[in-house]
């Protein structure tokens, strides 16, 4: 009597699965990846010394690390729906192991941020009660910023029913550049360990990151139509408008603040900066962006893929 054969399985579906994979520069990345696991709670916080700071520069740098939290607890949910995805639709073996990874990574970074934020002011996002008024602007801004992620999130999660993956995926590429760059050279001028350690370790998992984004890309190219190439401009502009609260301002376009909001921020940054977190000032941030965004540029470039204009950097797309 013949084998039965089970049904078809009915798909999206993450069966059938494939271990077999050819691209050999994201199984590098994949074993990179591995090689350069680190563990937040390693790093001393507690070597943060509470007394060499005013009660305003605690709240400044927590607030700091509350508003890139936003970004980083988003991305740790973002890659894990693109992994998701990816499993339903079987892609590659290693794209999937890949972004699999940078959920563990993002997961680190947010981290980093509780850390930071709960030694210097505990429950910073829950349970902590301001007492001045710098303070309660510190906690209504980081409000107002995760009012905005949460209208950031529904966009990125209906994105994947209309667009495809890698066309997802190239907004991405913007955050991952400039997260590498600025990430590096707060690292070189923050004055303490703890924050030195925390930034550096972030600064190589954005690096990766940033090399996975672009290979995703290339794997995609020869399968773009014209209509998806000319997508391109507007995905790679929603990543740097979405980025710029915390890498650079933040534009009108996408934004919803309060008046206020602003002054607020840049005051308390510039507080965090001067008690030695080391975030950039506007002019450090802008060439920061503009020196990374024109790499990014330049590489499109050799593809004949169309780029935005970025005015707020001096960057066009002619």
């Amino acid at each position: 009597m013949a084998t039965r054969e089970p049904p078809d399985i009915s798909q999206p579906n993450a069966y059938p699965f494939n271990w077999y994979d050819e691209d050999k520069e994201l199984e590098l990345l994949y074993n990179r990846a591995k090689s350069e696991h680190w563990d937040p709670s390693s790093i001393d916080w507690s070597s943060l010394n509470l007394a060499d700071y005013d009660h305003a520069q605690k709240t400044a740098m927590a607030y700091w690390w509350a508003v890139l939290a936003n970004f980083e607890n988003n991305a740790a949910a973002s890659f894990s729906k693109a992994l998701v995805y990816l499993t339903e639709n079987h892609y590659p073996n290693f794209t999937q192991k890949m972004t699999g990874t940078i959920v563990t990574d993002e997961c680190r970074h947010d981290e980093c941020c509780m850390r930071a934020c709960n030694r210097l002011c505990p429950y910073f996002l829950k349970g902590w009660k301001p007492e001045d008024d710098q303070d309660a602007k510190a906690l209504n801004n980081v409000r107002w910023v995760y009012y905005n992620g949460g209208r950031y999130w529904k966009g990125y999660i209906a994105s994947f029913s209309k667009y495809r993956f890698p066309l997802v995926f190239t907004s991405f590429m913007m955050g991952e550049a400039c997260a590498s760059k600025l990430f590096h050279e707060m690292k070189d001028k923050a004055e303490h360990p703890a924050f030195k350690d925390a930034l550096g370790h972030m600064t190589m998992d954005e690096s990766r990151h940033l090399a996975y984004t672009w290979r995703v890309l290339e794997n995609a190219i020869p399968s773009l139509t014209e209509e998806e190439k000319a997508l391109i401009p507007k995905r790679l502009r929603h990543g740097f408008v979405y980025l710029s609260m915390v890498l650079f301002e933040p534009p009108n376009e996408f934004w919803e603040l309060p008046e206020g909001f602003m002054d607020a921020h840049r005051k308390l940054e510039g507080m965090a900066r001067d008690a030695g977190l080391g975030v950039l000032t506007l002019d450090e941030k802008r060439q920061a962006w503009r020196s990374t965004i024109m790499d990014v540029k330049r590489k499109l470039g050799k593809y004949n893929l169309p780029f935005p204009d970025l005015p707020e950097i001096d960057v066009y797309g002619t």
